[in-house]
């Protein structure tokens, strides 16, 4: 695994949500033999070819103090992973085992286990370019990490956000330590085996889940196996989905799903740039209980419950009939603002501002706001669709990472590097259209 995954934690969270609410290098090592880009893809693409088990070491800060829990990790070629909590014993025993197929989150204390669809264990690989584009990823040097030498990288974000290090395995690729830094509160994670062992036959059989006895077994599925925009996702949930006006730079959507945990129905979309992932979890408003744990809170002028796991953040609240779980790697201060636009928005109001400020017809903008777009999303992709002479959907789906700065180059019959200085120079002239997030304080 590249990192205790948001998106994992994300689903695992918001099922949790929704059914039982209630060391820096001192000076950089001589040039490594592969690049910074190299390494991380040596990261990526090790799950794949690796077979490890070992015990992992997670300290997060929580609420001000660090928390540290243990747990045993193993992972088995090409995507199925077991992962069991240790201590301490308020979480001992919670398991979370994913075939690759089908993942399962028991729950020890409630008795309870989850099924639903295999969750992202790792950083998703259509993800790379859109990461490169919002991050600057550099190597520190070397060191070791439990006797075996390492590559370490930096990834640090280019605007608001926590830098993150990787001790990379050198023989392997498998990230053996992990680090987190917020600029305001420091070290926020911290991850590394204290052992390992790797070239292991593990049995299929370990990474099958049998529900203990007396569990209740609740099943999360997803109706399509497709991931769909919120238009359809509205027709398929029959709820008035929210969809976030204003993200924070370089977010972009990467899809949504309608999930059924018994009879009720609740929507998940979700948005990343390209290393971090926020999921927004929208259900009928009454449905759901809420958390007693936590700081009470207000998103506007509704009252909201925000819990602070450190590593991520959830927040809960409720909104014209729709209860909403947002979760996070942001800093809290984010997550809020992003609730504030959800809340009470005007919609038809954004979309004529829109639309008047960058001269596109405001069904162009209404669509594309169905396709799971924020404005400033759709104000870059117009900008960029014009300054390069192509057509909105293929803009999008560059600023999506889904096309390479080499391909479009290509079909545009200009040289990579010209593009690349056009669309800085058009994401400079969007970026002074609005709205724009605005700056929540607690």
């Amino acid at each position: 695994m590249m990192r205790i995954c948001p998106g994992r934690v994300a689903v695992a969270v918001g099922a949790l949500v929704l059914m039982a609410a209630g060391v820096n290098l001192a000076a950089p090592a001589p040039q490594l033999p592969l690049s910074p880009a190299g390494v991380l893809q040596l990261a990526m693409g090790a799950p794949r070819l690796i077979d490890y088990e070992g015990t992992k070491i997670i300290s997060v800060l929580r609420d001000g103090r660090t928390e540290t829990v243990t747990a045993a990790e193993s992972h088995k070629r090409p995507d199925m992973t077991r992962l069991e909590y240790l201590s301490p014993d308020d979480v001992a025993g919670r398991l979370i085992v994913d075939d690759g197929h089908i993942a399962w989150h028991y729950e020890p204390r409630m008795n309870m286990a989850f099924e639903g669809p295999t969750m992202e264990g790792r950083l998703p690989s259509e993800d790379l370019a859109l990461l490169h584009r919002n991050y600057h990823v550099s190597a520190l040097g070397a060191d070791e990490v439990l006797g075996r030498p390492a590559y370490v990288l930096a990834l640090a974000p280019d605007g608001p956000g926590a830098t993150r290090e990787l001790w990379v395995d050198r023989a392997t690729g498998t990230v053996l330590r992990t680090e987190e830094r917020d600029p305001s509160r420091g070290l926020l994670l911290t991850t590394y085996f204290s052992r390992i062992s790797f070239s292991l036959n593990l049995p299929v059989a370990y990474f099958q889940f049998r529900p203990p006895a007396g569990a209740r077994v609740f099943q999360m599925f997803t109706t399509s196996g497709e991931s769909m925009p919120p238009a359809a996702l509205q027709r398929q949930a029959r709820l008035d989905v929210l969809v976030p006006p204003v993200l924070p730079e370089g977010y972009v959507f990467r899809g949504g799903t309608v999930s059924r945990f018994g009879s009720l129905t609740s929507v998940h979309l979700r948005y990343s740039d390209g290393d971090n992932l926020l999921s927004l979890f929208e259900a009928p408003a009454g449905s759901i209980g809420w958390p007693a744990g936590g700081q009470a809170v207000q998103v506007g002028t509704q009252p909201a419950r925000l819990v602070d796991l450190g590593y991520l953040r959830v927040l809960i609240w409720e909104d014209r009939g729709v209860h909403l779980a947002a979760v996070g790697t942001m800093p809290a201060e984010t997550l809020l603002a992003i609730a504030a636009q959800l809340v009470g928005q005007h919609e038809q109001a954004l979309v004529r501002t829109v639309s008047d400020e960058v001269t596109v017809a405001a069904g162009t903008v209404t669509q594309l706001r169905s396709d799971g777009l924020t404005f400033p999303e759709i104000t870059r992709a117009v900008v960029v669709s014009r300054s390069l002479g192509t057509d909105v959907p293929t803009a999008v789906r560059f600023l999506d990472g889904d096309i390479t700065a080499l391909q479009l180059a290509g079909q545009l019959g200009m040289t990579p590097e010209a593009l690349r200085q056009n669309v800085r120079d058009a994401l400079d002239r969007a970026s002074s259209v609005g709205p724009h997030l605005p700056v929540v304080t607690r």
